[in-house]
Formats: structure tokens, sequence, C-alpha cells
């Protein structure tokens, strides 16, 4: 059994709602934005409801977001760092979070357009994951603007207040792990916060030094198909 002391709590959270003129950015009228944050939290999950071996191999549930990508979600990765990782090693990681989503459905979800200097969390055309500052009890920041229920744009900000590894090291957070479940609110699917679903990707839960949610559950491969079919 996984005992967990330190948790992350990814909280769902509406910015803005608003039209902009067509002329303004050439966008549909109906634009919203939603930011998903990983923030630190004090709570600690009840031992005794987590299943005591994983099951996420066995356990369907899942939970639909109201929009999703209509078409193959094209991002580029900001691979700069203060961590001393190497521009490969990045995208490795950050491309097989992709991959384990891409691996379960015959659509194409991802495609991995190359390395940016651009930053996340602004409105530019570009999909972007990369590391940068956020406020503090902040982990990681995923951005989606959207129309109706269609995605128009995805980033995703890596908090550089962090420590993170490539290798699930005690202390810090795992990027594989992070950017799967971030991942999959790209591909329209919500967090679940039941102790039950623990051993799900979209847990919405995280812990320094975790790893399992690289692997998708059973409920996350059939949120997934729901969205873009088997």
């Amino acid at each position: 059994m996984r005992r967990v002391y330190s948790l992350l709590i990814i909280s769902l959270l509406i910015l803005v709602s608003f039209a902009i003129p067509l002329s303004t950015f050439a966008l549909p009228p109906q634009l919203a934005i939603i930011e998903w944050s990983v923030e630190l939290s004090n709570g600690k999950v009840a031992i005794s409801q987590i299943p005591p071996e994983d099951d996420s191999m066995t356990n369907p549930e899942y939970k639909l977001l109201p929009f999703h990508w209509h078409s193959t979600a094209k991002f580029w990765v900001n691979p700069s760092n203060k961590y001393g990782f190497s521009t490969s090693a990045v995208v490795a990681a950050i491309t097989a979070s992709a991959n384990a989503w891409d691996s379960e459905t015959s659509a194409t979800v991802f495609s991995y357009q190359g390395t940016t200097s651009r930053s996340a969390g602004r409105r530019d055309n570009y999909n972007v994951i990369a590391w940068g500052r956020y406020r503090s009890g902040v982990i990681a920041v995923t951005f989606i603007w959207y129309s109706g229920s269609q995605i128009l744009e995805t980033d995703t900000l890596l908090n550089n207040l962090y420590k993170w590894s490539l290798s699930g090291e005690a202390g810090k957070m795992d990027v594989q792990n992070i950017m799967t479940h971030e991942f999959g609110h790209w591909c329209g699917l919500d967090d679940l916060y039941i102790d039950k679903d623990y051993w799900l990707t979209m847990y919405g839960y995280a812990s320094y030094g975790e790893i399992y949610k690289r692997t998708l559950g059973l409920g996350d491969i059939l949120g997934l198909q729901a969205v873009y079919g088997e």
C-alpha cells in the first residue's frame, strides 16, 4: 500500500468567460478560459479508503469535460529549466506522457511539433508546455481556451518554484507523471476525487515522487475512447 502524507490537489477554477469580437483575434465570439492548478494541500487521503492494491485496470470510472479538441492537438515544448535536464530528456518525458493517451485510441490526439522559446499561459495560437513562475502553492497549471465544445488552445505551465524530477525521485514532482494527468485534461477528461479512484491517472491528487499516473487505468482509457473512439 502506498502511504500518502503530502498530497497535491488539482482544482478546477473558471477564470473568465467573455465575448471577443472576431475582428480582434479572429476567434469565435464566445471564448472562455479555464485553469486547472495543482495545489499543495494540507489534507490527507484516508488510507483505509484507498484500495490496498492497484486496481486501475479494473476500475471503469471517468468523468468528461464539456469540451475537447476536435482536431489533433499540436504541441510545442519549451525545455528551458533550472534543473540540469537536457532538451532531449525533457522532450522524451513529455512526449511519453502524450503517447500514453495516443496509444489507447485510433485517433491521433497529439502531435509533437518541436521545441520553442515561447512561454505557457498566454493566448498565442501555440499549445505550449513550459516551466515558469507561478504563485506559491501551485505545482502546475493547465490553461484551456475553448468555445462551445471545442478546445481552441491549451498551455501547461510547470511551476519552477518546485523541484522536479524525470525519474520519480523522492521530494520532487515527476514530469511524466504530472504531464500524463494534465494531458488527460487536454483530452477532455475531468478530475476524480473519490478515494476509490486513487489508482487512476485522472485521480485529482498527486504526491512527491509519484509515478503511477504515467500508466493509464481502465477508467482513463474508457474516458478517452468515449471522446475519440477506440
